[in-house]
């Protein structure tokens, strides 16, 4: 491989920068997202299943303007590993854009992971159950580009242009992971002790948290703690 064509990999690597790192598993996105509507008397649930990924702002944003009239509250249950920073900004203008309150909900082994946190705190009231557990991890390139990586055969001159290249990659990663916390996760009634604290916690780990922990350490991720049920599978 000539220096010209680690050159132009390298670029197409760095457009990966703006995503989180997902499981690594086949079949298609959109397969492995759901969307469910549940109308109670005082509230409409939406029940949101699987990455942060296209199409789900197009998806919750239907769901939202189907109730546009409906003055019943809103509530955004979130079960999801994470996935694309900028999908997930989407996701969070979509919710935020809306002239009406809609909480957020993670029930009882519930996961809301990476990305999913800041829809989490999209919401009017944030809403957890003890037993929910929620994931931060730094920002990075997804588990298949890195596998690309590895497996390249390259020269020995163009092996240590690559390490020079690898480092401006991991540069840019923990820029991406500063912007993440200051602009998506530090923002209202966040604690800005808890995130310094976290930011240093999540240095080369995915750190899990459940909810009655984030209440107990002041973190302000959680606005109420709620005692829900073990959602039904299947």
């Amino acid at each position: 491989m000539t220096v010209f064509k680690v050159l132009c990999w390298i670029g197409g690597i760095l457009l990966f920068w703006g995503f989180f790192q997902l499981p690594s598993k086949s079949g298609d996105v959109a397969s492995r997202q759901t969307l469910s509507i549940s109308e109670e008397p005082d509230r409409i649930v939406l029940g949101w299943s699987g990455p942060v990924q296209e199409p789900m702002s197009e998806r919750v944003a239907a769901a939202l303007d189907r109730y546009k009239a409906d003055r019943r509250r809103l509530v955004l249950i979130l079960n999801s590993p994470g996935g694309s920073i900028e999908h997930g900004r989407k996701v969070v203008a979509t919710i935020r854009g809306r002239d009406r309150a809609i909480d957020t909900l993670v029930q009882k082994a519930g996961v809301c992971a990476s990305m999913c946190v800041p829809i989490f705190l999209a919401g009017t009231r944030r809403m957890a159950d003890p037993e929910a557990y929620f994931m931060f991890h730094q920002a990075s390139l997804n588990i298949r580009t890195r596998d690309i990586i590895k497996r390249q055969e390259l020269s020995a001159s163009d092996q240590d242009f690559l390490s020079q290249a690898v480092k401006t990659i991991e540069t840019i990663e923990a820029q991406a992971t500063e912007d993440l916390f200051r602009n998506d996760i530090g923002i209202r009634g966040v604690s800005a002790a808890w995130l310094t604290m976290m930011r240093k916690k999540i240095s080369g780990h995915d750190v899990w948290v459940s909810g009655q922990q984030l209440v107990d350490e002041g973190s302000g991720i959680v606005d109420n703690l709620v005692r829900t049920p073990v959602p039904q599978r299947g």
